[in-house]
């Protein structure tokens, strides 16, 4: 399956939703393979639902380290 290219600016406020749109075909077919496996619908739910808070955790950390590291760094950049 593709995955559709963004098709508003990234400051749109509804930018979200198109990403929710192009990424849902594949979400199903997960979802789907992982029930077809024997894993029930609440169970897959909850991987995918911690998978995906563990993932903008992991974001939001990888952020804060990268900021640290330009303030230790000081490449002339101000960093708030």
């Amino acid at each position: 399956m593709k995955i559709t290219r963004p098709k508003r600016q990234p400051t749109h406020p509804d930018r979200h939703l198109d990403c929710e749109e192009a990424i849902e075909d594949l979400f199903q077919a997960v979802a789907a393979a992982a029930e077809a496996a024997g894993w029930t619908r609440h169970e897959t739910a909850a991987a995918l639902i911690s998978l995906a808070e563990n993932h903008a955790l992991a974001i939001e950390a990888n952020d804060k380290t990268a900021k640290l590291c330009a303030l230790a760094f000081d490449d002339g950049i101000t960093v708030h």
